[in-house]
Formats: C-alpha cells, sequence, structure tokens
C-alpha cells in the first residue's frame, strides 16, 4: 500500500462516479470549471462561485506553494472534497498526466523505484527525459516518462485514478498529454517501439474509459465518471477536452465532430485569449462558437490554470451569458456562405460569421436592439 497524503493506494481497479449534469435550459448547465490555488484551499467565497458549475477540475498546482510538502494527490482530492461538501452533485475530476512523471505527486515516488517502467530511448537504452510547463519548476534535465508499453504500467496508472475515485470524492481522471506524440516521446522511439507505447497508451484509457461504464470510441451516454482526452480523434476514449477552443471555424468543427459521435466534449477558451472572461465583448464571440457546435454532452469553460484571486475565479462565471433561458437547439447549425446560424427552443439564436470570426447571441428574452455587455 502507498500513502499520499490521506490518499492511500492499495489496488482498485474499479471505482464508480457519477456523469456530470446537462441541460440545455440555461447555458450555466453546460459549463465546466478546471483551475487550482496554488497557495492552497480555495476561499468559501471563491467556492461560491466554483459550486455554481455542475463538472469540476482541480488541476496539478493545487497547493504547490503550500509549503505543507503533502503529495499533488491528496491536495487534488481535498480541494474535491470541499467542493463536494458543497454540492454531492457536482462531477469532480482528478488532474493526472499520461506522460509526465511530476515530480511533486506520490506517483513519483513510487515511479523511481521502477527502472523497467521508464521509457527509454530506442537508439542508447538510456531512460528518456522530456520537457514539461515552467510554471512548475521541472527539472533542467527532464522529467522521466511513463511507458504504457507495460502492463504493470498501465495498472499502476489506472489504479492511481481509481483510489482516486475510491476516496468517494471524485467522479473522473483528466488525463492530459495522452494523445499521440505528446512530449516529443514520438522523437525517442524507433517504429516499433513507438507503436507499442501509443497502443500501450490507448490501451490504458480504454481500460479506464471501460471501468467508468463506458466504451471506448462510442457514445458517452450510460457512463458513470468520465476519463478526459484530449481530441476527437483519439482512440481509447469517449470524452475530450479541446484545449484551446476559441471562435473560429475549425475549433467549432472539433467540437462538431465529438458531439456529432456523442462523445463528451469540454470546450475551454485558450489560455492564448487570457481576456476571455466575464466582462469581455469577446465572450460574446467564443460562446457563439461553442454554442454553434455543441452537442448532448458539451460544457464551456475558460479561465487561467491557475486561479489565486477571487476576482480570477468570479470572471470564469457570466451571468448574462450563462443564466438567460436557451433550450434545446432545434437543428444542428447550418452553414451558407460562410455564416452559421443555430435556433433554440426559447426563441434564442446564434450566427458566427467565419470571415470575421465574430459572432452575435440573439436572445428571445432581451429586444433585439439592445446590445448585451458582458
Amino acid at each position: 500500500m502507498k500513502t499520499f497524503g490521506f490518499l492511500s493506494v492499495v489496488g482498485v481497479y474499479h471505482a464508480e462516479g457519477i456523469a456530470p449534469k446537462h441541460s440545455w435550459d440555461y447555458l450555466a448547465n453546460m459549463t465546466f470549471f478546471h483551475s487550482c490555488n496554488e497557495s492552497g484551499l480555495y476561499s468559501e467565497e471563491a467556492l461560491d462561485v466554483i459550486v455554481k458549475f455542475p463538472f469540476v477540475t482541480v488541476e496539478k498546482g493545487q497547493g504547490f506553494n503550500d509549503a505543507t510538502g503533502r503529495k499533488a494527490e491528496a491536495k487534488i482530492v481535498e480541494q474535491l472534497k470541499a467542493v463536494k461538501a458543497r454540492d454531492p452533485s457536482i462531477a469532480t475530476v482528478f488532474y493526472m498526466n499520461a506522460v509526465l512523471d511530476w515530480y511533486f505527486y506520490g506517483m513519483h515516488d513510487e515511479f523511481i523505484q521502477h527502472e523497467e517502467w521508464w521509457l527509454k530511448d530506442s537508439s542508447t537504452g538510456e531512460p528518456f527525459y522530456t520537457s514539461g510547463d515552467k510554471t512548475f519548476n521541472p527539472p533542467k534535465e527532464g522529467m522521466l516518462v511513463f511507458d504504457h508499453s507495460k502492463r504493470s504500467v498501465r495498472d499502476w496508472w489506472q489504479n492511481v485514478c481509481m483510489t482516486a475515485v475510491a476516496s468517494g470524492y471524485v467522479d473522473g481522471c483528466f488525463s492530459d498529454s495522452s494523445r499521440e506524440g505528446t512530449h516529443r516521446t514520438d522523437k525517442a522511439l524507433n517504429d516499433t517501439d513507438k507503436a507499442a507505447f501509443e497502443a500501450g497508451k490507448v490501451a490504458t484509457m480504454t481500460s479506464v474509459t471501460e471501468a467508468f461504464g463506458g466504451t471506448a470510441g462510442q457514445s458517452y451516454k450510460g457512463s458513470n465518471g468520465v476519463l478526459i482526452g484530449k481530441t476527437s480523434y483519439q482512440e481509447g476514449i469517449n470524452a475530450y477536452q479541446i484545449e484551446f477552443f476559441g471562435p473560429e471555424q475549425s475549433l467549432i468543427q472539433e467540437l462538431q465532430a465529438g458531439a456529432a459521435k456523442g462523445w463528451l466534449v469540454q470546450a475551454h477558451v485558450g489560455v492564448n485569449y487570457t481576456g476571455t472572461t466575464c466582462g469581455c465583448e469577446c465572450m460574446n464571440d467564443v460562446v457563439a462558437a461553442f454554442l454553434i457546435g455543441a452537442g448532448e454532452y458539451s460544457y464551456f469553460g475558460s479561465g487561467a490554470w491557475i486561479t489565486g484571486s477571487l476576482d480570477e475565479v468570479t470572471r470564469q462565471w457570466c451571468p448574462p451569458l450563462f443564466e438567460r433561458p436557451l433550450g434545446r437547439p432545434l437543428a444542428d447549425a447550418t452553414l451558407v456562405d460562410g455564416l452559421y446560424t443555430r435556433h433554440f427552443e426559447t426563441g434564442t439564436w446564434v450566427e458566427f460569421d467565419t470571415s470575421t470570426n465574430k459572432g452575435i447571441m440573439h436572445w428571445a428574452d432581451i429586444p433585439s436592439q439592445f446590445v448585451l455587455t458582458v
């Protein structure tokens, strides 16, 4: 048994979470929060905002600067426990990386004891090291990589996820870097080793997806938890996040691709659009783009991966857009001469111009001549 704070890994390969709520009545009911607070637990005032979202992911940097020495797993679960204490119906997600051995996770302590689990360079046979987010001070030499071609690694990775879920405060796992060729791994492997490594990642994701009651490549419907991957063309999953969503036709199409398959899709406004939070007119463009492409299990989110201040958290919730009646879409969006349109049951309708990347929300409860300020 391995103990990471109050999170003990004891050989749990299946655990049941809950699926996130979703409703077309209001955009509020199809939103998600994905961030962390480096200094420690979010304040009660910040939680007042966070628990408005039906779907919450806590990132790897939770409590990174709290100087307690505890491992990331325990800090993430502790924060999700606080969310569940407010509202048990919120679906909560535990951040993991499918590739990188982040040194502040308890996973690292066990991983470094198993050299046979490390991905090796095909040419030299030496351990392969790669870089990660500079925010979290990765070692200068880089980080080791989980070798998913090994069954023992696949079982171990899944066990960490399932143990978090078994805590009772977690409903799913976010699998960052799980798509093909991330973090230069393709540069270190010959064709045979690369095929084995990538097939191993798919096997890991497939097994975890099935542990949550889902079927890889099929509709998310009926799942009792979630494994969140990275792209609409990724194998082994039935849910993914568009990490850099924005008001562009190619990103609308990426959202539509998942929606057409019945997959759960999180559309997260890219951190390259740092100003796209409530209070910016640009939110109209990106929300319009989202509603053009959204499906039955689509969720909208924005904001930075690290949000320490109450203001940063608050600006992720946008009442003028989230709390107006919407209704189910009457049909998929149409595209004519570069202009998307889509209509909803309440009479609200949306248009998005692909030549300008501008969107307009025509709310049924607002006179047409009124310009909504978010």
